[in-house]
C-alpha cells in the first residue's frame, strides 16, 4: 500500500481553515498564552504527514492498545529522523515530516503564543541536538503537567482557565530547561552505545513484578552504577532516574486506560509493594490518585 501524504501547514488563517484536517476536536480551551485541543486523529495506514506552523506546538499522544510506531524528521535536523515519543515539541517555523502506522489515535496539542514562548524560554534558534530532544521528551515533570492540563480541558472545574494558564507557562519553562541541558561533547569519553540504551529501554518497558534498579541496569550494560548514571545523562541529556520514573508512570497510565487490570495488579506488575504505595507515587507525579485518573477517562 502506498503511503498517503497529508500536507498540513500554515497556522490558523483562512487558508489553513480551508484545508481538510485529519482530526476531530474532542475538547478545547483558549487562554492568553495558548490554544489547547484534544484531538482524535483518523490517519491512513501507513501514513506520511508534513506539518509547518508559525507557532510552537507541544503535543502529548495518548496510548492505544495496538501501540504506536513512528519517526519524524525536522527541517534542519539529523538525516534519518528520530523515533517519535509520547511527548514532543515542534518549534515555530520548523517543518516536520512524519511517518507512522496511522490509524485512530488521540493527541493533545498546545499551540503556544510565539512571543510569549520566546519571552519565557529565550529560545529562538534550533540546532540538530535541540531538534533531537524535541522529538522525544521523557521528563516526568512535564508528563505530569500535561496530564493535569488535559484534565483541565476535558473535565473543567472552577478556575480551569487560570490553572491551564499556569500549567502552560510551567510547560514553557520546562521546555526551555530541556533544551539547555548540556550536550555530550563530540569526541568526549563516556556516553552509551545504542545497544546499551536499547537494553535499558527494554528492561524498563518489559519489567513485570519488579522494577529494575540502577545496579541491575548497569549490569545489563556492563558498566558500574556511577558510570551508567553519568553516561546516560551524557547520552540523552536527562537523568536516568527521571527517565525511569517517566516510563513507569507512562506504563501505569497505559494499564489504567486499558481497563483490564485491577489497581493492585498494576501495582504488582510495576514493582510497587502495595496498591497504596502505587497510589501515593501516582499522586505525587500527576496530582491525582489512580481512581481520580480513571474518572477523567469516563
Amino acid at each position: 500500500m502506498q503511503n498517503s501524504l497529508i500536507d498540513f501547514s500554515g497556522g490558523t488563517g483562512p487558508e489553513a481553515e480551508a484545508q481538510p484536517r485529519p482530526w476531530t476536536v474532542l475538547a478545547a480551551l483558549t487562554i492568553p498564552d495558548a490554544h489547547i485541543e484534544l484531538r482524535r486523529y483518523h490517519l491512513p495506514s501507513p501514513n506520511e504527514m508534513l506539518e509547518l506552523d508559525d507557532a510552537p506546538i507541544f503535543s502529548l499522544s495518548l496510548p492505544r492498545a495496538e501501540g504506536m510506531n513512528g519517526r519524524i524528521t525536522f527541517d534542519g535536523g539529523e538525516k534519518g529522523g528520530h523515533r517519535v515519543g509520547r511527548m514532543m515539541f515542534r518549534p515555530a517555523g520548523v517543518a516536520m515530516y512524519s511517518t507512522g502506522d496511522g490509524g485512530t489515535m488521540e493527541i493533545m496539542t498546545v499551540r503556544m503564543d510565539p512571543d510569549r514562548f520566546r519571552t519565557i524560554t529565550g529560545l529562538e534558534s534550533w540546532d540538530p541536538i535541540s531538534l533531537q530532544r524535541c522529538a522525544m521528551i521523557t521528563s516526568s515533570t512535564m508528563f505530569a503537567l500535561t496530564e493535569r492540563l488535559r484534565g483541565e480541558i476535558t473535565v473543567p472545574g472552577h478556575g480551569a482557565e487560570v490553572a491551564a494558564e499556569a500549567l502552560v507557562r510551567l510547560l514553557m519553562v520546562d521546555i526551555g530547561r530541556q533544551m539547555r541541558m548540556p550536550a555530550r561533547k563530540a569526541g568526549s569519553r563516556g556516553g552509551l552505545a545504542p545497544w546499551q540504551l536499547g537494553r535499558i529501554e527494554d528492561a524498563l518497558r518489559g519489567a513485570e513484578g519488579h522494577w529494575p534498579t540502577t545496579a541491575e541496569l548497569a549490569a545489563l550494560c556492563g558498566v558500574s552504577r556511577s558510570h551508567l548514571s553519568r553516561s546516560f545523562m551524557e547520552a540523552t541529556g536527562k537523568p536516568l532516574a527521571d527517565h525511569a520514573a517517566a516510563v513507569r508512570l507512562e506504563r501505569a497510565q497505559d494499564m489504567i486506560r486499558g481497563g483490564r487490570l485491577a489497581m493492585n495488579e498494576i501495582a504488582a506488575t510495576l514493582g510497587y509493594a502495595t496498591a497504596s504505595a502505587f497510589s501515593a507515587a501516582f499522586r505525587r507525579m500527576t496530582g491525582r490518585t489512580p481512581k481520580q485518573f480513571v474518572r477523567l477517562l469516563s
